[in-house]
């Protein structure tokens, strides 16, 4: 199999670091700074029958930090198989965070510590579902691809689930010098590349 390599939308510029002119309270106070960090365990099911299990590195990061958005950036890395990425940029209101699109067919948010997405396209589906706690955050994407593309053939359907956490004892929501490298991202709109963090 082809290595996987994935990415979301937006020209980035860089890290894990908060901006100054973001607010004192809000969800990049609650869920900015130390990045969380696991694993990422799955499956690959292809048309016909063949299934693959992944497993892997996982960690999830807020980046891009202003006073009314910021973008959440889920990295995967996978034993053998390389990079799943998926960067999600969205607007901030209060403790809550949303994207969305003229197709109401296309969304992700996390209100009340919950993140529910959803992407409909020709090409694909995907489907986000999950938790995002101050200290820990879960998340469930599974795609299914109507079209074949370079890494999967038509019908194949990819899952991923994201277990991360983090010590925010001393975490001021202010990682300053973490680095960023660029690499290919999903998105609902298509695979970009884009800097994401390396912390």
């Amino acid at each position: 199999m082809k290595k996987i390599v994935f990415l979301i939308v937006a020209i980035i510029s860089l890290g894990c670091s908060k901006d100054n002119d973001q607010p004192d309270q809000g969800f990049t106070s609650l869920y900015g700074g130390v990045p969380y960090k696991g694993t990422v365990t799955g499956r690959v099911s292809i048309d016909g029958g063949n299934e693959l299990a992944l497993s892997g590195k996982g960690s999830i990061a807020l980046i891009e930090a202003t006073k009314d958005s910021v973008s959440i950036v889920f990295l995967s890395d996978l034993n053998r198989l390389g990079e799943i990425n998926i960067k999600i940029p969205g607007k901030l209101d209060g403790k809550s965070f949303y994207m969305e699109d003229e197709n109401p067919n296309i969304y992700f948010k996390v209100t009340d510590q919950n993140i529910d997405g959803k992407s409909i396209s020709e090409s694909q589906e995907m489907t986000f579902q999950g938790k995002l706690a101050r200290e820990s955050g879960q998340m469930k994407m599974v795609a299914v691809f109507k079209q074949e593309t370079e890494s999967f053939p038509k019908g194949t359907r990819l899952e991923l689930n994201f277990d991360t956490n983090r010590d925010v004892s001393s975490n001021n929501g202010d990682v300053k010098g973490c680095p960023t490298r660029l690499v290919p991202v999903w998105s609902p709109t298509g695979v970009v590349m884009g800097m994401v963090p390396d912390c």
